[in-house]
């Protein structure tokens, strides 16, 4: 080989060093969220948005999809199909490749159990809260699947679950919506009441969790207290005490951060199409997207999650 081609090749290899990290790192803060759209069997989606906030289909035909997670590139979702003959919901965790293959992760053991949010440990394991449709007091149970997809029982929940997020401890956090309660389960499954109802006023319950670098617990609430763009974001230090971050939000749900630190929240809002909004470390609140599902029902966005997750604890 000549010294100009050996001099060009070793040119290429540098600049291939350099930009392949960077386009890495720029899908890092590319944003899923999960749509039902319209409602249906395959009728759902995970839209994918990049920074400035262009949109595409990253996951079709999914069945009423629910909470997202990211591990090691692989997207993790929540999807619940119903049989047009029993009538009964058969939920199942779904995992997407990064170039967007969709293949069947897990299926829950119990029918008629919705399954909702999704957290992933450092060690694989994928965590889902599933909602018991006959329970009188909708019940939720917090299934764990190793790696390989076996399933047991991690926990419990009296009323619906929705929303779960680790801490970096590695203790998992559950919001009990109709009971007003965030539960804290340790990695080895105790529970304990990590606030309760006095948290919230008298028609709000936890929708979505997400925690920011510093250990504070950011929460969703639903309820819509005096009508359409009551709920709110709440903020929960480590040891339980509570602020208000927004309020006048139509029916908030999945809630996430960006690598950066801006904070992204998705507005259901089951009376018109749905949308993403963004606030920024200053506090400042942005329209990220808009006009996202049917402009009826309960078809907008669900659950966000990005792909570089939440900056790192410090």
């Amino acid at each position: 080989m000549s010294n100009n081609k050996a001099r060009f090749l070793s040119v290429l290899i540098a600049l291939a060093a350099i930009l392949v990290p960077i386009a890495v790192h720029a899908q890092d803060s590319y944003l899923f969220a999960s749509v039902n759209g319209n409602t249906q069997n395959l009728g759902g989606a995970v839209f994918q948005y990049t920074p400035p906030g262009a949109q595409t289909t990253f996951a079709p035909g999914l069945s009423r999809p629910r909470g997202l997670a990211i591990y090691h590139g692989d997207l993790y979702v929540a999807a619940n199909t119903l049989d047009p003959v029993t009538g009964n919901l058969q939920s199942s965790i779904m995992k997407v490749t990064a170039s967007g293959v969709q293949t069947l992760f897990a299926t829950l053991s119990t029918v008629n159990s919705a399954a909702e949010g999704i957290a992933i440990d450092r060690a694989g394991n994928v965590f889902v809260v599933a909602f018991d449709q006959n329970s009188p007091t909708v019940a939720s149970t917090i299934f764990k699947f190793t790696p390989d997809g076996a399933e047991s029982a991690f926990g419990s929940l009296p009323g619906q679950g929705l929303g779960v997020a680790f801490d970096a401890a590695g203790n998992l956090f559950a919001a009990d919506a109709t009971d007003q309660i965030i539960f804290k389960f340790t990695p080895a499954g105790a529970s304990s009441v990590f606030v309760g109802p006095a948290a919230f006023t008298s028609v709000q319950g936890p929708v979505g969790l997400t925690f920011d670098r510093s250990g504070n617990l950011w929460v969703t609430t639903e309820g819509n207290e005096g009508g359409p763009g009551g709920d709110a974001i709440l903020v929960f230090a480590p040891d339980g005490t509570d602020s208000t971050f927004a309020t006048d939000l139509a029916d908030p749900r999945g809630i996430a951060f960006d690598p950066s630190g801006d904070l992204f929240v998705a507005e259901l809002k089951a009376a018109a199409q749905g949308d993403i909004l963004k606030f920024s470390k200053d506090g400042s609140q942005t329209v990220f997207a808009s006009d996202i599902g049917r402009p009826q029902g309960n078809g907008g966005p669900e659950f966000l999650a990005f792909r570089g997750g939440p900056p790192p604890m410090p």
